[in-house]
């Protein structure tokens, strides 16, 4: 079977630049269909050097590998717990060109110049400052998503939420046993999570937000190869979500109830 990408250039189009960080966010179930469709292949791996080869030995590449079940069971294994975020992670957990990060509830694949730095935090505040999150708000990082829309997942608006102290979240502990390679220990992290006696169900970005990014150069949008793909400039998006809950213009980003 033939392969449905030429991975090198789809990397090109990306406009990747050396020693970039890069978040990726990924929806392959579309791609998987039209591969079938098409009775050609798409192979993660080859997909995933292509990037790293376009940012290089000083580059980094982060991957969500977000998991409730440390929530649910108090328990969390760095090379076996699947993430709940699509295929992508998945694939590469317990393989060793990623490293999995420390936090058992909002963790990261990561591979490249920070792998060891990133792997190395405790971060038991999932979006305080000493977080991944802001490590990425910090080094001016983007998030690339891959067919599929950044108001669905963009993460980083929960950190704006905590630095704003919005009222219907609020720091929540959880502890449970968390492994890694092969040693096992109690640990603690928090999570700003909804308060449920208010019937918060999540938090919207509302698509008028859309405008206000484009205004700012604070995202692209391509067309590549017949996928949709957003980048989004993680530190300009931020900064204009901080304002947005300091001035409280609730219309952009908001709380949706049940």
């Amino acid at each position: 079977m033939s392969q449905l990408l030429n991975y090198k250039n789809f990397a090109e189009k990306l406009d990747l630049k050396k020693g970039e960080i890069l978040l990726l966010n990924s929806n392959f179930l579309n791609i998987f269909l039209r591969a079938r469709s098409e009775k050609k292949t798409f192979d993660f791996d080859m997909f995933i050097d292509a990037i790293f080869s376009k940012i290089g030995k000083k580059g980094t590449l982060l991957i969500p590998a977000y998991s409730w079940e440390f929530c649910k069971s108090q328990s969390f294994d760095s090379n076996k717990t699947k993430s709940i975020c699509g295929s992508l992670p998945n694939y590469f957990i317990g393989k060793n060109c990623f490293q999995r990060t420390n936090n058992p509830i909002y963790s990261f694949l990561i591979r490249g110049f920070y792998q060891r730095y990133l792997c190395s935090l405790k971060n038991n505040d999932s979006f305080g400052k000493k977080s991944i999150f802001n490590f990425l708000i910090k080094k001016k990082a983007k998030n690339i998503f891959f067919d599929i829309d950044y108001k669905d997942s963009f993460t980083f608006v929960h950190v704006a939420e905590q630095e704003a102290k919005v009222n219907y979240r609020f720091k929540k502990k959880f502890t449970g046993f968390y492994k890694k390679n092969g040693k096992r220990r109690k640990i603690s992290t928090i999570v700003f999570s909804r308060k449920l006696e208010t019937g918060v169900k999540g938090t919207k970005i509302d698509s008028s937000f859309d405008n206000i990014l484009i205004k700012k150069e604070a995202i692209i949008d391509k067309k590549l190869m017949n996928i949709n793909c957003q980048i989004i400039d993680v530190f300009k998006a931020y900064e204009i979500m901080k304002k947005l809950f300091k001035n409280k213009k609730n219309e952009y980003i908001y709380p949706v109830y049940k």
